[in-house]
């Protein structure tokens, strides 16, 4: 069931990303964050309630120490407005399929990085699932390649990319750490309300207007995007402490499949045979990956 409740994080992120980038030829990116944390905060607001009464052993948001409050603030800054900031930003001046090749090496950074900071050996066969998952990454996002122009724009961009894979990275591995009860949802809404704040800074420098020129599908675009962000963060709180960092990790190579197939049905892009390929050798990673964890 926890692998289950992390895929699902990964799908959500992968309606995210497809919703994202319509968002961004509309509006501002700081005006796109802002709301997104906000509405995803009142969404999960609304939902601890209902948690509430699932797990009654919950700890309260009073009980949190300051080394509690720390990792939690990490953690949100790192998936939320580090991550989101860097990554749509590099994307205006890259291409969308070698933001996807890029974006192909979390889950080995994250492995990587749950080896220091946890030290968590890395078995061989955990190896050739890593290896596996990341050829077939490449392979879904490889044939999209032949239509990019290289520049020093296009550099920048990647350079940005890559770099933003760090903070998410770090968001994965931090997750293993939870050293109170608290339950998944009031986890979520901390998560989006610290970003929401965090962002108060710099919201004055975007041009609001825009908003108000969004059409009709465009705020819808934009009230789901904001609700699967915040579900992003509660599938994923409700999976990642049963499972190990380097399961979590390849779980991670699912978000392109997720956004590959909205892609197919939203889109209306064709899956190319390599592309079916590697989806079956990430598919296969995961599930074998998982058993050995």
């Amino acid at each position: 069931m926890s692998v289950f409740y992390l895929i699902l994080a990964q799908v959500v992120t992968g309606i995210n990303i497809t919703g994202s980038k319509y968002l961004v030829a509309h509006l501002p990116i700081v005006a796109l964050l802002e709301i997104r944390f906000i509405v995803g905060s009142i969404v999960l607001l609304c939902c601890i309630p209902f948690f509430n009464k699932q797990q009654k052993s919950a700890s309260s948001i009073r009980a949190l120490n300051k080394s509690d409050w720390g990792i939690l603030i990490l953690q949100a800054l790192c998936a939320g407005m580090f991550f989101n900031l860097m990554m749509l930003s590099g994307i205006q001046f890259t291409s969308a399929s070698m933001a996807g090749l890029i974006t192909s090496t979390l889950p080995a950074i994250i492995i990587v990085l749950s080896f220091f900071i946890f030290k968590q050996r890395i078995t061989r066969f955990k190896l050739l699932c890593i290896i596996f998952a990341t050829i077939g990454l490449i392979a879904i996002n490889a044939p999209n390649m032949h239509g990019s122009s290289f520049s020093a724009y296009s550099l920048l961009g990647d350079v940005i990319i890559l770099f933003a894979m760090i903070p998410e990275a770090l968001y994965y591995v931090l997750s293993k750490f939870k050293a109170t009860k608290l339950s998944a949802v009031k986890a979520a809404f901390l998560m989006n309300l610290i970003n929401a704040i965090a962002m108060l800074p710099i919201i004055f420098f975007a041009h609001w207007g825009s908003l108000l020129e969004l059409n009709l599908t465009g705020s819808a675009v934009l009230l789901l995007v904001s609700i699967v962000s915040a579900l992003f963060y509660l599938f994923w709180f409700m999976g990642c402490n049963q499972v190990s960092s380097t399961t979590a990790g390849l779980i991670t190579a699912f978000m392109p499949i997720s956004t590959l197939g909205l892609s197919f049905i939203f889109l209306g892009e064709k899956i190319t045979l390599i592309q079916g390929i590697g989806t079956l050798l990430i598919l296969l990673s995961i599930i074998f990956g998982s058993r050995k964890a």
